[in-house]
């Protein structure tokens, strides 16, 4: 299973913001190249987050853009909600629009049809379900912890400058 292009990309740029976090605000062309994204779909994907209260943004020549949460308050299923929109699964209506008046043959193929679809669509919600769940489970701070693992820096070293 993939996520999203649109999910992805705003979190390998959350991920960069948490990162960077304390150092003061990251303009989306910074973001943008060093995460070999384009400027322009990424300043989308900020202004939708922004809108949901993730992030802030700070005009002027040193402005750019901050987490407005704790990243460990930042879920990856937000993120996919915000990002992508709705709650992923189909409306249950059936595309079936026209009226069959057939055989008993055609009307039992129907009946068949309609058992395969329910079948279907309970599969895919339940899946949705563990999919949201899982996602529910993994903060912003996870995600920076796993990045700075694979990079061999010690997690209790985390050092934030204030002046």
């Amino acid at each position: 299973m993939k996520l999203s292009t649109r999910s992805t990309y705003g979190m390998r740029a959350l991920v960069e913001l948490a990162l960077i976090g304390g150092r003061g605000p990251v303009s989306a062309s910074h973001i943008a190249k060093r995460q070999d994204l384009s400027v322009a779909y990424l300043e989308q994907l900020l202004h939708r987050l922004k809108k949901q209260g993730v992030v802030t943004s700070i005009r002027g020549p040193r402005g750019g853009y901050v987490l407005a949460k704790d990243p460990q308050a930042i879920t990856m299923s937000e993120i996919v909600r915000i990002l992508d929109g709705g709650n992923g699964t189909s409306n249950g209506k059936s595309r079936e629009g026209t009226r069959r008046t057939a055989s008993s043959s055609a009307a039992g193929a129907a009946k068949d049809h309609r058992h395969a679809q329910r079948i279907a669509h309970a599969v895919w919600q339940c899946v949705h379900e563990r999919l949201t769940q899982s996602l529910e489970a993994v903060s912003l701070q996870d995600l920076c912890d796993e990045v700075r693992t694979r990079a061999g820096e010690p997690l209790d070293h985390r050092y934030v400058f204030h002046i």
